[in-house]
């Protein structure tokens, strides 16, 4: 008897062995042990000196043994949960989230097409469109809040972002002193400190001053974390040839010794802590010294920080989705459309880039409905195909036989939703669009209207909106 077992090996995409990658974290631990890093807080200094490191002044050196300590005391997975403490995100091996880029500088109007500063309204905005989203798992105010009180954007991105989505989100501090003030915001929604730190639903971003330097704040920041026990990814970005060396094998190798010593300060804080492990790989044009967020050399990159960061077993925060054009064109949609596929085929735990033009210059509110639809179709491409006995059908190709048809069979009315349908990406012939004149963008804006209409989908408690609106008050008064 042919026991009914079902094999679907999924799609996937390596650029190293393991082997390759045991020597890249070999060459950073090297780094970061022979070279050092420059570390700017003196709370986190005391924490290195007491473990054994070699402190000169702000120069560091973090011994081997050290960092492989902290990598084995970090957590190898993470769950993030949604506001309501529904499990809403696996940071595990293979497991892929995308979601939205962090602070752009400046959005494009959905209703006018004009390009101009964020606003809060716009950060609400975007919550509400990625509420929508189903392959969209986590949020962010996406743009920086230029009609917020001075200093306080951080805080009031937080604000506008908790109101409008249940999901997840990603969010980043001025400052300790903003940092404690978000906190209160998340204890507000979660009823207490502890709530939050057994379901989590807000990740902090924070960056170090690459190459190999870490800011005050910074440190600050990841020590703060570590002792509230909740998530923070340590973002370290290093441009070829740039602020890192030109190779891509070393570059890489460099931005993970950043990363590590963030790791490393976090663990001998609190042993255990959550920390998301990352390393933004950086392309500059040479020629205009800017970004290069399109080309071909940074995917592979990532793509290989991807392998470096899973063979560690670290759960890992990448660069996906972004795109030099400032247009929503063909050129735009095919950077995405072919980042995207990589992510998934190289099993990024976090894509972070959704909404970016420009290098992260720009976005627009219709950029979420695009890359959840093209999200879903590449899901299709790297979920495989399901072989067993359901699948396979003999019984069903038996009782129909030669010739016949499936349209009425059972086995197709049961399989018939198996299949990608598109929604906004629905092809029209020449005809159809020149009798409409509803191309793409024009659906895309409309959709984004539509949601942006309906309000909340899932609106605070008017208790918890009250607390976020008094400590929202609290931290103005001090501008």
């Amino acid at each position: 008897m042919k026991p009914n077992t079902i094999k679907k090996q999924s799609v996937q995409y390596r650029v190293w062995s393991d082997a390759q990658c045991a020597e890249v974290v070999h060459s950073a631990l090297r780094i970061l042990s022979r070279t050092g890093c420059k570390v700017q807080n003196q709370r986190a200094k005391d924490l290195l000196k007491e473990a054994g490191c070699l402190v000169e002044g702000e120069r560091v050196r973090i011994p081997r043994g050290l960092t492989e300590w902290a990598i084995n005391r970090a957590p190898s997975a993470l769950t993030l949960y949604d506001r309501e403490g529904k499990p809403a995100m696996e940071l595990s091996p293979c497991t892929v989230n995308f979601g939205p880029a962090i602070t752009c500088t400046q959005m494009v109007d959905y209703e006018t097409g004009q390009r101009r500063r964020g606003t809060k309204r716009d950060a609400e905005n975007v919550a509400r469109v990625i509420d929508a989203m189903p392959n969209i798992a986590w949020a962010s105010a996406l743009v920086s809040i230029s009609d917020a009180c001075e200093g306080k954007d951080d805080i009031a991105e937080i604000h506008a972002v908790l109101k409008n989505t249940s999901k997840p989100m990603m969010y980043w501090a001025h400052n300790i002193k903003n940092l404690a003030c978000e906190f209160e915001m998340f204890e507000a929604v979660a009823g207490s400190l502890e709530k939050f730190q057994a379901k989590p639903f807000a990740v902090n971003l924070v960056c170090p001053m690459d190459p190999l330097v870490h800011t005050d704040n910074g440190m600050e920041q990841v020590m703060f974390m570590a002792e509230k026990n909740a998530p923070v990814v340590y973002i370290a970005g290093v441009g070829f040839g740039l602020s890192g060396p030109i190779t891509l094998a070393e570059s890489i190798a460099v931005g993970l010794a950043d990363t590590l010593a963030g790791l490393v300060v976090s663990q001998l804080t609190r042993p255990g802590a959550p920390f998301i492990v990352s390393k933004f790989n950086d392309n500059i044009d040479m020629k205009t010294m800017t970004m290069a967020h399109s080309r071909p050399e940074l995917i592979i990159a990532q793509c290989a920080t991807s392998d470096v960061f899973r063979h560690m077993g670290l759960p890992f925060c990448s660069n996906f989705g972004n795109t030099d054009s400032g247009v929503l064109d063909e050129i735009s949609t095919f950077d995405k459309a072919i980042q995207f596929y990589a992510c998934m085929l190289s099993g990024a735990n976090m894509s972070f880039a959704i909404g970016a033009y420009e290098a992260g210059n720009l976005t627009r509110l219709e950029d979420f409905v695009l890359c959840n639809e093209m999200i879903e179709y590449f899901k299709v491409l790297v979920n495989g195909i399901e072989i067993s006995d359901e699948t396979l059908a003999e019984d069903v190709i038996d009782e129909v036989g030669p010739g016949g048809d499936f349209i009425s069979e059972e086995h197709t009315i049961d399989h018939l939703h198996d299949f990608y349908k598109p929604d906004i990406m629905k092809p029209l012939t020449f005809d159809q669009w020149e009798t409409s004149k509803n191309g793409l963008r024009d659906r895309l804006r409309g959709r984004v209207a539509e949601i942006v209409s309906e309000g909340a989908r899932n609106p605070l408690t008017s208790e918890k909106c009250e607390k976020l609106d008094e400590i929202m008050k609290k931290a103005e008064k001090e501008c």
